[in-house]
C-alpha cells in the first residue's frame, strides 16, 4: 500500500525545496538578500503560491552560508497570535540575527511599528511574506502557479509512489481540472483535493 503523496506531511512547507522557473535558483536569491543595504526584503504572492515554501528552502541557504547566524523563523496564522509571538520573539534578536515573518499582514499597526524599530535599532535583517507589496521593503521575490509550476510540484510529490502512470492520470482527471478553476493562484488547495482523488483510486 502506497502512502498518499498529497497528505499533510508531504506538502507541507519545507517538504519539497522551492523551484525557479526563470533559470535561475535559490541559492541566488538568498545571496541578493544577504547583499541588500536595506537589510529589508519581502517574499510576496497569493495564498497557496509557494510562498512558505520558498523561505523553508531560504532557511536551508542562510544556514549553509552563514552557519554562525541565529535565524528567528514566526509564522502568522492570524492577527490575535502574530503580535503576541511577535512581542515574546523580540527580545532574543540581535544584530547578527535574521527575522523572518512569514504573514506579516497579520501583524496590526503597532506590531509593524515595533518591528521596523527593533530591526533598525539592532540594524538586523529581516525577511517577510505577504500578498501585496510592503511599503519601505524590497520585494526579492513574487510567487505565482502556472501549469509548468503546478505540474513540477505533483511530480515531484507522485515520485514517491513509484506508480509512473499517475501524472497523467491525475492531469487528465476532472477532479484536478475543476480544483484548478476553483482555487486558481491558490496550488496549495488544489494538492490538498488530490488527497480525495488518490485515495479513491489506489
Amino acid at each position: 500500500m502506497h502512502s498518499n503523496p498529497f497528505s499533510t506531511r508531504f506538502i507541507q512547507p519545507g517538504a519539497i525545496a522551492y523551484h525557479r522557473f526563470d533559470g535561475g535558483s535559490v541559492t541566488q536569491l538568498a545571496t541578493r538578500f544577504l547583499e541588500l543595504p536595506s537589510k529589508r526584503a519581502s517574499i510576496i504572492g497569493p495564498h497557496g503560491s509557494g510562498k512558505s515554501t520558498l523561505v523553508a528552502s531560504l532557511v536551508h541557504e542562510f544556514n549553509r552560508m552563514l552557519p554562525d547566524t541565529r535565524i528567528h523563523q514566526l509564522r502568522f496564522s492570524t492577527d490575535q497570535s502574530a503580535s503576541t509571538a511577535l512581542n515574546t520573539a523580540l527580545s532574543g534578536w540581535t544584530q547578527s540575527s535574521i527575522a523572518i515573518l512569514d504573514g506579516y499582514e497579520q501583524l496590526n499597526f503597532w506590531s509593524r511599528i515595533k518591528c521596523a524599530w527593533t530591526t533598525r535599532k539592532k540594524s538586523m535583517r529581516i525577511l517577510a511574506t505577504a500578498h501585496q507589496r510592503i511599503p519601505s521593503f524590497e520585494t526579492l521575490w513574487e510567487t505565482s502557479v502556472s501549469d509548468s509550476s503546478s505540474e513540477w510540484v505533483i511530480n515531484q510529490l507522485l515520485k514517491q509512489s513509484e506508480l509512473p502512470d499517475s501524472l497523467s492520470q491525475l492531469l487528465q482527471s476532472s477532479e484536478w481540472q475543476c480544483s484548478r478553476i476553483k482555487h486558481g493562484q491558490n496550488l496549495r488547495e488544489s494538492l490538498f483535493d488530490m488527497y480525495d482523488w488518490w485515495h479513491r483510486r489506489h
